[in-house]
């Protein structure tokens, strides 16, 4: 008899381990969102989730809602990880985790979807690079790499998921996995009619995303068991690292006005991709990775509350190694409740001091002769802003975003960690049966977009089921 698994979830992650599945397994995939994503009305669909990114700043996360999951909906930015995370992956999650075989497998999905260098002749892209040379850091100028064609980003699933015996089912949610006797035996689904069903499974994966998984484990009971018996859910497991600590990205968009010579070109004119080009840094400006300065040659969707200014052109100053931790919690014991976002951004100042350094470094970029006729002035940022701490501080609190790369949520490590809550198989500590597959696993939030390292967790995993 063939065994059946319930995938939870039909992103990046989910989409790549269910394809490698489908040869020795009958897979069915589970999807909150529509397939096609024109079906919904609209290019792509994503949730929206109310967060907050510090104490002061609300923010809503937009996590994709699709077949195809966030690869429908980001700026098609391919970034092979770093040393540092691929060594971190191996010392929490063992030999499947081995540099070298997550690297193959990075290098075999980018090839399958198609990935290719972002092309250079955007003269956002030229003036970023010329003002990297011109300011002395030609060694932290990184190209990179899209998977975005004639304006279009390739859906991971088109590619991956569409083979064997896979059944995928759109308009779909997964309000809980029902445990008995130790095991997870299936997935309770409320599909678009209103009907709910059990899909009864030989393994169940949880493939919802850095918010999405930790929001289906607190609803079935698994999670930290003071604060579900708190919300009236019955405990099934006691995990207290469930949402305990997740990290992302934060950003900050520094604008500017156009010159002359880029008023004519549309800000939306990107068929290639977003971003062409990366500068690195470290935190006090010198050699590293901590900060990452994007060009953009279209604007990033601004989803804060109150937005200070109408997007134009500019460049996104992210903090790609940040020290901040951030929880998510169940809200009430109702199953599709949204759960309690904060990202805990700002807390700690080393994230603070670095940000200033990025900000400064975007400003000084945009103002340097590499930019001239492309840059009128910088938008609502000033050389007072600039040369006081407090002020600098408080400008990029109220301009500061997300890049909706939420890792950590549910993470991978070894069974001394009391935070961990699979192993490097995916598999949830203490529930036969259940596994986990998407950046949720990740200690912490990689180092560079995790695009591509999302695709490859959903291989790993599937290799060990």
């Amino acid at each position: 008899m063939t065994r059946r698994v319930v995938v939870v979830g039909a992103g990046s992650a989910g989409s790549v381990l269910a394809a490698r599945l489908a040869d020795r397994c009958d897979v069915i995939v589970l999807e909150a969102g529509r397939w096609p994503p024109e079906a919904a009305g609209e290019r792509s669909g994503a949730w929206a989730l109310g967060a907050d990114l510090t104490r002061h700043r609300r923010w809503t996360a937009r996590p994709g809602r699709t077949v195809g999951g966030s690869s429908v909906v980001n700026g098609g930015y391919f970034a092979p990880p770093e040393r540092a995370d691929l060594d971190l992956w191996h010392a929490a999650g063992g030999p499947a985790w081995a540099p070298d075989r997550v690297q193959a497998i990075v290098a075999e999905i980018g090839a399958e979807i198609g990935v290719r260098p972002s092309p250079q002749t955007h003269p956002l892209a030229r003036a970023f690079t010329g003002a990297g040379v011109e300011l002395g850091y030609a060694a932290g100028l990184l190209p990179l790499q899209t998977t975005i064609t004639d304006g279009v980003p390739r859906n991971v699933a088109d590619s991956l998921a569409h083979r064997g015996s896979i059944e995928v089912r759109d308009n779909a949610r997964a309000s809980r996995i029902v445990v008995e006797d130790g095991r997870a035996i299936g997935v309770e689904v409320a599909d678009g009619d209103g009907s709910i069903e059990l899909l009864t499974a030989d393994d169940v994966v949880v493939c919802a995303g850095g918010f999405g998984t930790p929001r289906l484990l607190l609803a079935s009971g698994i999670g930290p068991a003071d604060q579900l018996r708190g919300l009236g859910i019955e405990p099934v497991h006691d995990l207290p690292g469930v949402g305990a600590s997740f990290s992302d990205h934060p950003t900050v968009w520094v604008e500017w006005s156009p010159g002359p010579d880029l008023a004519a070109i549309a800000a939306q004119d990107a068929p290639d991709g977003a971003f062409p080009v990366a500068l690195r840094v470290g935190a006090d400006g010198g050699p590293g990775d901590d900060i990452e300065l994007l060009a953009c040659t279209r604007p990033p969707a601004l989803e804060a509350e109150h937005d200070l200014v109408s997007p134009s052109f500019g460049m996104i100053v992210g903090l790609q190694r940040p020290h901040a931790r951030g929880t998510i919690a169940a809200s009430s014991s109702r199953p599709f409740a949204a759960p309690v976002i904060s990202y805990g951004y700002l807390d700690d100042v080393r994230d603070r001091q670095a940000l200033r350094v990025g900000v400064r470094l975007a400003a000084e970029m945009a103002t340097s002769r590499a930019y001239e006729g492309l840059v009128d002035r910088l938008v609502d940022l000033d050389d007072e802003t600039l040369d006081d701490d407090e002020r600098l501080d408080a400008w990029i609190e109220e301009r500061l975003g997300s890049a909706a790369h939420a890792s950590g949520s549910a993470p991978m490590g070894s069974s001394s960690d009391p935070r961990a809550v699979v192993d490097g198989a995916g598999r949830v500590r203490g529930i036969q049966g259940l596994r986990i597959a998407d950046t949720s696993i990740l200690p912490v939030v990689p180092s560079r977009g995790p695009a591509a390292t999302a695709m490859a967790v959903g291989a790993i995993i599937a290799d060990q089921l």
